[in-house]
């Protein structure tokens, strides 16, 4: 295949070029005529160059030898590449790149970005569209439109204009984007930002989530602190640090390690707190468990209910079954079990209505609305209403007789 030489530092005005381009050190090409060069072969730079117009070729590659002023790539213009554009280098691309493989060494900034597989070992700016199926960028990486990708990878922040990111998605600085984001598996080593009606399947973050807007995912992991100014919907849901959601927060299975705030309604399947929640009300179809503090003003309702020893519960209860006073270990966190932090306390609930309610050693409660109640040794209750059948040890104290009844009062509804 023929080869068109350039020599180093000179000047040349191309056209079409048959075969090979093969350029020297600080070289600058221009086009002959319109604003394109095209090269049917590989264009190959020995270093530094500027191209002060469109190009398109079968492949690229530059021998950089150094990263930015001095040793950049400048094109003014649009970058075509076949194949694969393997730049040593910094590079500057005003226009739109379109390559199969794009291999940047240093820096890159450039217009759109169209490729199969882009890597870049500094940062990343474009200003529009980036498609992608894998991105890899060592440094930060700044994206001002929509981006479609599969997988990325992001050794320090990372902004995007929203679009869509499908597979795994990991971030060792902070992630934010501003328009709405579908993704995938989203893993995050700082900070992250998220508008409203962004989704995806799973979300894990270390450090601080704000999500702005009704959103959705399938998996929420996050160790620090998740603010949701909207509507939550997850189907599984773990914090170990502080969560707050301003309206109503649906999942099927919530864990907090730490402390809970929602301003309107609970919906879960399962809900375990270690630590502090307060809610509107709590509606959990199957299982609570509470270890340290728990508020509502509607009430906490469920199948089963146990609260921890030594815990508080603020609001009426509701379950088929509750224990109040239970030796409750929600597994252990940063190496202790969270119920030992209780222990000694008085276990202390306000109204408890139930089929089965037990309340046990160093515990009580308000009033107690129960098919059988279950009074252990050392638990005390103001009040004791029941249809069934009361079991009182030989140490307890109940302010009032218990009372049997055939129909207890409606415990209080939505």
């Amino acid at each position: 295949m023929p080869e068109t030489p350039v020599k180093t530092g000179a000047t040349v005005n191309l056209g079409r070029v048959e075969g090979d381009l093969s350029v020297g050190r600080n070289a600058t090409i221009k086009a002959e005529s319109g604003r394109e060069v095209e090269v049917t072969g590989r264009a190959y730079f020995e270093g530094p160059v500027t191209i002060d117009c469109d190009l398109r070729c079968a492949s690229m590659r530059v021998e950089g030898r150094g990263f930015g002023p001095g040793g950049d790539v400048v094109v003014n213009g649009d970058l075509t590449v076949r194949e694969t554009a393997d730049i040593d280098a910094s590079a500057r691309v005003s226009g739109t790149i379109r390559a199969a493989i794009l291999d940047v060494g240093g820096h890159l900034t450039s217009g759109p970005l169209i490729t199969k597989r882009l890597r870049v070992g500094g940062h990343l700016k474009a200003n529009g569209k980036l498609e992608a199926e894998e991105v890899d960028v060592g440094g930060h990486m700044t994206i001002s439109d929509e981006v479609v990708i599969t997988n990325l990878r992001v050794g320090g922040h990372a902004k995007v204009g929203g679009g869509s990111i499908s597979g795994e998605i990991r971030v060792r600085g902070h992630f934010s984007t501003t328009k709405k984001l579908a993704f995938g598996h989203l893993q995050v080593f700082g900070n992250m930002v998220l508008p409203a009606e962004s989704h995806g399947d799973s979300l894990s973050a270390m450090g601080r989530v704000e999500i702005v807007g009704d959103s959705s995912c399938k998996g929420l992991d996050v160790t620090g602190a998740v603010k949701v100014r909207g509507d939550l919907t997850t189907e599984r849901v773990e914090v170990k640090g502080t969560l707050e959601v301003t309206n109503t927060f649906r999942s099927s299975k919530l864990q907090v390690w730490g402390a809970a705030m929602v301003k309107g309604a609970l919906e879960c399947e399962t809900l375990a707190v270690g630590g502090k929640i307060e809610a509107e009300g709590v509606i959990a179809s199957d299982r609570v468990d509470i270890v340290g503090e728990a508020r509502t003003r509607r009430g906490l309702k469920s199948r089963v209910v146990v609260v921890g020893k030594g815990s508080k519960v603020m609001g009426p209860i509701i379950a088929d079954s509750v224990e109040v006073g239970s030796e409750a270990d929600l597994g252990s966190v940063w190496g202790l079990p969270w119920w030992r932090s209780t222990f000694g306390r008085m276990t202390t609930v306000e109204d408890v209505h139930g089929k089965e309610v037990r309340i046990q050693a160093q515990s009580k409660a308000r009033r107690v609305f129960g098919e059988t109640v279950v009074m252990e040794e050392g638990s005390m209750a103001d009040e004791v209403f029941y249809t069934k059948e009361v079991k009182l040890p030989r140490r307890f104290f109940i302010a009032k007789k218990p009372v049997k009844t055939a129909r207890l009062p409606s415990p209080p509804s939505e």
